[in-house]
């Protein structure tokens, strides 16, 4: 009799064996993760065990996150690999995934800004710069991609680049990835009284007093190019094309052509505090002060003389 009930009891103890539910993973299609690892627990849900297993299996690192905003796939034989790797028997368990599993990694934008205005607070505390100084971002800066955290930007010191550039090192620091280093180049302008053009100026283009005016504008701090003074332009010619608005420099004046090739001139010949006129003609453009060459007139020699004006050359004779 007793015999009878240790096997119903054991009977029963199987039937009760058959009907637990096998451990189940779920693997999701699409999972965004946050970490520079993901696991199992990160792309997958668990039916059918308990919490100590549930912890065991969410806890199965499973590889390397993408880079922040981008994405990468994984296999089904990836995952039973990684379950083995830490101990869990894949026959153990049903997984149930789809054909294609996908891991996103979660990503923040850092807005390149921000370590614009870094660059620029750094730069007005070690440059001393004056307070109608003007600093603008002379080169695009990109905007980054950043796993969530505490975002971290440090602006290391200045270097002067001349010419009113600054280039400024900016560490941009998140948990989870190595630091980035973005390099700032600013530029600084002051305000200062210049020549602009009043209208566009082309090139060749005799310049007029009217033609330019004095404003006030933001330039480069150290430009010693500029001009201040519409008596320093009345008369020169336009080296190149300048446009409205825009300030002039001294290398785009040159003083005009006085004097042209083939064109008859006066010729003042001094010798021993005499002064003797004769006339030449002129073998090459030039301007006043300039030194040219001229054949005189009556004897064809050639001279190398100095512009005076329009119409008259000087030679100094020994």
């Amino acid at each position: 009799m007793m015999r009878v009930f240790l096997s119903i009891i054991v009977a029963v103890l199987a039937a009760d064996a058959w009907g637990v539910q096998q451990p189940r993973i779920e693997v999701r299609e699409v999972s965004t993760v946050k970490k520079a690892q993901f696991t199992l627990g990160d792309v997958a849900t668990f039916r059918g065990v308990d919490a100590q297993m549930q912890a065991r299996l969410a806890g199965v690192v499973l590889g390397t996150s993408p880079l922040p905003g981008l994405e990468r796939a994984i296999t089904m034989e990836q995952i039973v690999t990684r379950l083995r790797q830490h101990g869990v028997r894949p026959e153990a368990v049903e997984i149930v995934a789809p054909a294609r599993i996908v891991v996103r990694r979660e990503a923040h934008l850092f807005p390149a800004q921000r370590a614009i205005d870094a660059a620029m607070q750094k730069l007005r505390e070690t440059a001393s710069l004056p307070d109608d100084a003007q600093a603008i971002c002379d080169a695009p800066v990109r905007d980054l991609s950043l796993p969530a955290g505490d975002v971290q930007v440090a602006a290391g010191e200045p270097r002067s680049l001349g010419a009113g550039l600054y280039l400024v090192p900016v560490q941009v620091a998140c948990p989870g990835v190595p630091p980035v280093t973005l390099n700032v180049r600013l530029r600084v302008n002051r305000w200062r009284e210049v020549l602009v053009a009043q209208r566009a100026i082309r090139a060749g283009e005799a310049i007029e007093s009217d033609m330019v005016a004095i404003q006030r504008i933001a330039v480069a701090t150290d430009d010693p190019d500029l001009l201040s003074d519409a008596a320093e332009v009345a008369g020169k010619i336009a080296r190149y094309r300048v446009g409205a608005g825009q300030p002039l420099k001294r290398s785009a004046v040159e003083d005009p052509v006085v004097i042209h090739r083939g064109q008859n001139v006066k010729l003042l010949v001094r010798l021993a505090g005499a002064v003797v006129e004769t006339s030449a003609v002129a073998l090459q453009d030039g301007k006043a002060s300039a030194r040219i060459r001229v054949q005189v007139t009556d004897t064809r020699k050639t001279l190398l003389a100095t512009v005076l004006d329009a119409e008259t050359v000087t030679v100094d004779m020994p």
